[in-house]
Order: structure tokens, then C-alpha cells, then sequence
């Protein structure tokens, strides 16, 4: 069981001071069991310089997860493919090939499904936003805490991707953290409902920040490059 789960939000889209930052999104987890890289921003040198000033170490990651195929979430995945070549990579359908090419082990996710210890893919969802694809996210379970979820995009609604990590895993959920895709307000006060903390970043807009701040300020975490959470143990 993880009894702890440390965070480190290594690229989004609001600069942390002495890191880089573009329109991307990637968070890199540690448990006591295991590290899992979370999407992988837009730029390798924009990740390869992050790593190195947040002292993170490629080299420490279990296996990868991509939400979805989008450049601004995958195109990292490029250094990493240096740095821990034969990496898996857990990814929704869509064209993968690329990943290979980079020196990774894509790994086609078509349902719900384990990936290791207290950690689940919700399975892709397809898109309900105008774009043409798969995305799914990913759900870990801390002691004591509840899931921590985690968005890319959002691309098929925060709230229906939440809903179904609750659903498959049965865990009540603590905290969303991601891209919330400038959802309505209707969806962030459905997703208010089901989750105890929410983090909206990278393409969630201002106007979904603001939000969620002025209504739910009690839920309201805000993250940026460098953020780093924890939850659980942390002695």
C-alpha cells in the first residue's frame, strides 16, 4: 500500500522562478515503491533543464504515463528515451510509433486496468471536446489520504475522467491535479462535488482558476513549474 506519494510539477504552463516553462504539462511522483513521470512536456530541453535544477533522476522512474498524444504532453518524451531507454509508457490508442522511435516501450492501454501497486489507468475515454482522441488518467491511492487524480487535458471533461477513476477503484478522491481544459462552470462544480482539493493547471485558463478560487477557496490549491505536494507519510 502507498503511504506516501511526493509531487513535482517539472513543467506547466505559470513560470517557476530559476526553471523554464511553456505550454506544457508534466509531473514526476515518488512513493516509497515506486516513481512514476506523468506526461512529459513540449520541449526536451525545456524538461532536461527542469530535471536538473529539481535534481530529479530520470533514471529513478518505474515506467511513464502519457494522458494522450498531444505534442505539448509527449514531445519530452524525446529526452527521456536518452536517459531510460526501453522506459515503458503507458498510452491511450493513437499513433505511437514516435515513442519508439525515441528508444521507449509504448504500452497500448484499452480498459481500466492495475499498472502497479495502488496505481490505475481509468482507460481511455474518448474525446467530447471537438478533438479526435483517446485520453485517460491516472489514479493513485495514499493511505489514509484517498486518490490523488491526475489530468492531462481533459479532454473527455475532468469530471467524467474522475468519476470513472472513482468508479474503477472504489476509493473516495482527495485531490485533482491537471489540465482541466476550460471547463464550464457546471463541470467544476460537479467535479467540486466529488473531489476534496482540485489543482487546475496548464490549459484549465484563468477564467476556470478564478473560479474555482472566488467559489470552492477552501478546495483551491494553486501549482506552478516547481510546485512540489505531499501526502501521507512524509517522515
Amino acid at each position: 500500500m502507498v503511504k506516501r506519494l511526493r509531487i513535482t510539477v517539472v513543467v506547466d504552463n505559470e513560470p517557476g522562478e530559476g526553471l523554464l516553462n511553456e505550454w506544457g504539462w508534466s509531473v514526476y511522483m515518488e512513493s516509497e515503491k515506486w516513481t512514476i513521470l506523468f506526461d512529459a512536456d513540449t520541449s526536451p530541453r525545456v524538461l532536461k533543464y527542469n530535471f536538473e535544477k529539481l535534481k530529479l533522476d530520470p533514471k529513478k522512474i518505474t515506467f511513464a504515463f502519457l494522458s494522450h498524444h498531444h505534442g505539448d504532453h509527449s514531445g519530452g518524451f524525446e529526452y527521456i528515451g536518452r536517459e531510460v531507454p526501453g522506459l515503458k509508457v503507458f498510452v491511450p490508442p493513437g499513433v505511437r510509433n514516435y515513442l519508439r522511435d525515441w528508444g521507449l516501450d509504448p504500452v497500448r492501454v484499452d480498459g481500466a486496468l492495475v499498472l502497479v501497486e495502488d496505481a490505475w489507468s481509468t482507460g481511455p475515454l474518448w474525446s467530447i471536446r471537438g478533438y479526435s482522441l483517446y485520453e485517460h488518467a491516472l489514479a493513485v491511492k495514499v493511505d489514509n489520504v484517498g486518490l490523488v487524480v491526475f489530468v492531462g487535458c481533459s479532454h473527455p471533461g475532468v469530471d467524467k475522467l474522475v468519476e470513472k477513476a472513482k468508479k474503477i477503484t472504489g476509493e473516495e478522491v482527495y485531490y485533482v491535479i491537471g489540465g482541466y481544459h476550460k471547463p464550464s462552470k457546471r463541470t467544476l462544480d460537479n467535479l467540486a462535488k466529488l473531489t476534496k482539493y482540485m489543482s487546475p493547471a496548464h490549459c484549465s485558463g484563468d477564467e476556470a482558476k478564478n473560479y474555482v478560487k472566488n467559489t470552492y477557496l477552501e478546495k483551491y490549491i494553486p501549482v506552478k513549474t516547481g510546485t512540489v505536494l505531499e501526502f501521507g507519510e512524509t517522515t
